[in-house]
């Protein structure tokens, strides 16, 4: 019989702790429930993506044939995401993908979206770091027909010459109201919050960050698509003199899609000013442009384009003017596969892009396209670009006295097939013919190459 006492006593125990227990997660659970509207239950969309790849790398530091520059790796990336629909017009969304913090510098794959196969046997790979996360709201709660999104989220400028961050998103405030068969947006992003490192007050927001506030407006007029965006970027440090940057970027383009032929323009001009910090700041003024048009001709399962763009340049640091064109990009391929993306392109003296760096876009630089793509069967669709590169200011890039416009010819293919339901195999490679801004003191640079291939698979 005491037995029977001893067990239920403790059954006793375990149940009035386990009841303690919920009793606390449903009052934590309460405290951020709506308390103003009766919390209905959301509908859970999941989706996702894997993508694995193969990759040969060949010059792309050091132009040089003699040095050790090859690279032969497989990465991978993973997303995940989740949206919460909680009424027809409101959801959540959060994304979480592989790869670091670009704010740890210990890390191998600092600032990747992926991780490189064999880093560590038996081991784990990177973490999941947050993309997106935001909540979206539109239609009546609003009073009139506009929406509005708060969180981190991809942020993209008509065609991503002066402004994309659709790799890692931005944190931003977005609202947006119909104006006619268009739709008017204001942004307010936060680029960057300063921190400190002082042990009392870590991490606490400071003085010095980066703003960026935006206009944008689109509007269909029949078959022409027309947008605009004024972006004012207000940036500072923590110095004492430092007035901070001014820069200002005025985009206009159209589209239209004509049937026998599509064609698109684009006109982005940037002003304002930039004080140095120091004792006398010096007062910079911007005055920076860049141009883009392309024509695009679909004759069957085939169609051929052409393109041409041109960013302005500045290699004079003594005047009071900085010429060249400031771009905010992320690290991925806009238009080639081997300049625009994998080497150090030909970037101003002066702004927020300097020579020998990579992600510029068009700072100091224009080039000429010619490319075609076809569908020979549905399920594998092919494209070859031709490019010629030219620098608008003279460069150069690994160390030569002589400096030269010339940045070289490029040809680009890619190949996708489609194996089965969302699965696709791809192969994709670029070949630079590097110009004479590329060469170095003593010698011709040889020319850089890519290619890489893999798997993609959404669900």
């Amino acid at each position: 019989m005491k037995k029977y006492l001893v067990l239920a006593f403790s059954v006793m125990v375990v149940l009035a702790f386990a009841a303690t227990s919920f009793a606390l997660h449903q009052v934590t659970a309460t405290e951020y429930s709506p308390s103003v509207v009766k919390a209905a239950k959301a509908q859970l969309t999941l989706g996702g993506e894997l993508r694995i790849r193969g990759e040969v790398n060949k010059n792309l530091s050091d132009f040089d044939n003699d040095k050790r520059d090859t690279s032969q790796f497989y990465d991978q990336r993973a997303r995940l995401n989740v949206k919460a629909q909680v009424s027809p017009d409101t959801f959540g969304f959060v994304e979480l993908e592989s790869g670091y913090d670009t704010a740890d510098d210990s890390k191998v794959n600092n600032g990747k979206d992926n991780y490189t196969w064999g880093y560590g046997s038996n081991a784990k790979r990177g973490p999941m770091n947050i993309r997106q996360a935001y909540v979206a709201t539109q239609g009546k709660g609003l009073g009139m027909l506009a929406g509005l999104k708060a969180g981190h989220m991809l942020l993209g400028l008509g065609n991503m010459l002066f402004f994309d961050h659709t790799k890692f998103g931005d944190d931003a405030l977005l609202v947006w109201t119909s104006v006619g068969p268009g739709e008017l947006s204001i942004i307010d992003i936060k680029v960057s919050e300063g921190k400190t490192t002082d042990k009392y007050h870590a991490h606490e927001p400071q003085a010095d960050d980066a703003d960026a506030y935006v206009v944008a407006l689109e509007m269909p007029i029949d078959m022409i698509n027309v947008s605009g965006d004024i972006t004012y970027l207000r940036g500072r440090d923590q110095s004492i003199y430092d007035k901070g940057t001014n820069l200002i970027n005025i985009g206009v383009r159209a589209n239209a899609d004509l049937k026998v032929v599509k064609v698109k323009g684009d006109i982005e001009v940037q002003t304002g000013t930039n004080k140095t910090a120091s004792t006398s700041p010096t007062e910079i003024k911007h005055k920076g442009f860049a141009a883009m048009a392309g024509v695009e001709a679909p004759l069957g399962p085939v169609s051929v384009r052409g393109n041409a763009a041109y960013g302005s340049g500045d290699d004079d640091t003594t005047d009071n003017s900085d010429k060249s064109f400031n771009t905010l990009l992320s690290d991925q391929q806009y238009t080639t596969y081997i300049y625009d993306y994998k080497v150090k392109g030909a970037g101003s003296v002066n702004g927020t892009c300097a020579n020998g760096t990579k992600s510029c876009g068009l700072n100091n630089t224009w080039y000429i396209n010619a490319g075609v793509t076809a569908k020979p069967i549905e399920a594998l669709k092919l494209s070859g670009d031709f490019y010629f590169l030219r620098a608008v200011k003279e460069v150069a890039l690994n160390g030569n006295s002589d400096k030269s416009k010339q940045l070289g010819y490029e040809i680009d293919a890619k190949a996708e097939y489609q194996i089965d339901t969302n699965l696709v195999y791809f192969v994709e490679g670029g070949y630079l013919m590097a110009g004479k801004a590329y060469d170095t003191a003593t010698e011709k640079s040889d020319n850089p190459y890519s290619v890489r291939h893999g798997l993609l698979l959404k669900f």
